[in-house]
């Protein structure tokens, strides 16, 4: 079964909990820096990225919650350029994705520290170019792209500071698959399997 095809049923568990909510749903947004680990950490020549992601939370009764959420992703590019030469190979990674997270708030009520857990859909998308200096400028002379879709699980805590503004930290699992690029200087790229995890650093904003 393909990830996305669970994304139904993702939501589907998330209806109940958002039934017995108390209050109107809110929404919000957030903004995070990613710092990659294990695997994605070496494909990004250990680079931050960067995302957003658009929020929509029921605050439930005992201090539970439910936020489905949609996220959008963005890794620096990773190249290699070896010295003395006018070749040169980069990579470009995003990821899109859904999911719904429950959070926990420790005081009973929607403030203060709170934990979370997570389940979604990760769609990863990866180029791979190889160009050649013609002048002062780069041709490219080979391109390639490879889509992966993957299920996501997400844990961590946050703080809410005010009904609006919040901040979360959270460890991201996401596999995804690559090109291997080990061996700089060989003409074949096969597929390995890369871990995807990282650790999202985010400032929420909730109206």
């Amino acid at each position: 079964m393909k990830p996305f095809a669970l994304l139904p049923l993702v939501c589907s568990l998330a209806l109940p909990l958002a039934g017995q909510s108390i209050d109107r749903p809110t929404f919000g947004f957030s903004a995070q820096l990613n710092a990659p680990l294990g695997n994605l950490k070496e494909d990004t020549d250990k680079s931050l990225g960067a995302g957003a992601s658009f929020l929509v939370q029921w605050n439930l009764t005992g201090g539970h919650a439910v936020r489905p959420r949609l996220d959008v992703n963005i890794f620096n590019v990773s190249s290699y350029e070896p010295r003395h030469s006018n070749y040169r190979e980069s990579r470009n990674l995003s990821a899109a994705g859904a999911a719904v997270d429950y959070l926990y708030y420790v005081e009973g009520a929607p403030r203060g520290l709170y934990l979370t857990g997570g389940l979604g859909v990760t769609r990863w998308d990866l180029s791979y170019t190889t160009s050649d200096r013609i002048g002062n400028s780069f041709s490219s002379s080979y391109d390639r792209s490879k889509n992966t879709s993957s299920l996501s699980l997400a844990a961590g805590l946050g703080w809410q500071f005010t009904r609006i503004i919040g901040a979360e930290a959270r460890f991201v699992h996401a596999p995804y698959k690559a090109f291997n690029l080990n061996d700089p200087t060989s003409t074949s790229r096969t597929e390995v399997n890369r871990d995807g995890n990282r650790l999202e650093l985010a400032g929420t904003f909730r109206w």
